[in-house]
């Protein structure tokens, strides 16, 4: 019976003291894993941290191919840049550190072809984020476009002119008339009288307004007509290929598709016609093709060869298609859609436009 009633205490007792020091050490490895979280938080929200997962992610959103963001994770690493995701969202930020990674490739142990096509492919990553950048741009008013700004004047009909401004005050805006004044018939325009407005900045924001004539007057030698300012003009469109002004000689040929029978089958081949050389002047330029200044135009649908410079001793060869010819007194601007230049080419082409690398004169010193 005395066996029967000894008690065996299987499990202590616990110690309070224990306890207390088993919460205060939980409660402090929780308190530094949140301060951890929140620190990391904060560091990865600031423009300087790095962040593969979202720089993919922000990449493959603005059309950038897989080979694609792993080229710019290399270019990233290879010139030590020190804010990846800038470079996807300030399109300075993407200028700055391409022009690094343009002057990195020219340091390379590399041979000429392989340096102009890893710079080809640096180019084509900037179109692709350029063309995909959705951002909604206000021109608040036309008050604020210097002298010189080129625009396009629409009519009714549906006829085009090329213009510029030639001044800019407060109640009105001057536009070169691209119509001289006729004896007899007087301006172009009647008072009153609506015309459209097409606006180009930075080569590739297109705006556009409706506005009507105030009058007409010579400044500094130019007919200008007047017209009212434009406020609050949305961006129409953004151009797939940024564009750039120009003025550069320009020579261009036709070429003519020649048919020859070769037993039952017919060969078409593309023909030069060099004599039919006409002469321009370049007016503007992008990746996608130019336009070019003519008193003998080609018609529209024509088949074309280009050569001209945009640096001097460095020709380019280009061929297109004339999709449209604007007309002006005494000739006309044809606009080129190209449909075949070298890599080569089109990389001098990109370099002019985007000027991330110095062009230099034949005597070697930087323009």
């Amino acid at each position: 019976m005395i066996l029967l009633q000894t008690q065996y205490q299987f499990f202590a007792k616990p110690d309070p003291t224990q306890s207390l020091i088993a919460i205060i050490v939980l409660g402090i490895l929780l308190g530094s894993f949140l301060l951890w979280a929140i620190l990391t938080s904060r560091t990865s929200s600031k423009s300087g941290a790095y962040s593969r997962r979202a720089f993919r992610k922000r990449a493959k959103k603005l059309g950038l191919s897989r080979a694609q963001i792993h080229q710019l994770e290399y270019y990233l690493k290879a010139t030590k840049y020190l804010s990846p995701l800038r470079v996807l969202e300030n399109s300075k930020a993407l200028d700055g550190f391409l022009r690094k990674a343009l002057s990195w490739i020219d340091t390379q142990n590399l041979s000429e072809e392989e340096k102009e096509k890893r710079k080809f492919n640096l180019y084509q990553i900037r179109q692709t984020i350029e063309a995909n950048t959705r951002e909604e741009k206000i021109l608040s008013s036309t008050l604020s476009l210097p002298l010189h700004t080129e625009v396009t004047i629409k009519t009714p009909s549906g006829e085009s002119y090329p213009s510029y401004i030639t001044s800019n005050m407060q109640s009105m805006l001057g536009l070169e008339c691209p119509i001289a004044e006729e004896k007899g018939k007087g301006y172009p325009w009647k008072k009153d009288e609506e015309l459209g407005i097409v606006i180009v900045r930075g080569g590739t924001e297109v705006y556009a307004f409706k506005t009507k004539v105030l009058g007409y007057k010579r400044v500094r030698g130019v007919l200008s007509v007047f017209v009212a300012h434009g406020r609050n003009l949305k961006q129409i469109q953004k151009r797939k290929y940024r564009r750039k002004e120009i003025s550069k000689p320009a020579i261009f040929y036709p070429v003519e598709v020649v048919q020859t029978n070769k037993g039952k089958e017919i060969e078409k081949q593309a023909v030069v016609n060099r004599n039919r050389r006409g002469l321009g002047t370049l007016q503007d330029i992008s990746a996608g093709g130019c336009a070019i200044l003519t008193r003998s135009p080609l018609a529209a649908g024509t088949l074309i060869r280009i050569e001209f410079e945009t640096e001097r001793g460095k020709p380019i060869v280009g061929y297109g298609k004339v999709k449209g010819v604007t007309k002006i007194p005494r000739g006309g601007i044809m606009h080129i859609q190209f449909t075949n230049v070298s890599r080569q080419h089109l990389t001098k082409i990109l370099d002019y436009i985007y000027e991330y690398t110095p062009t230099t004169t034949s005597a070697g010193i930087s323009a």
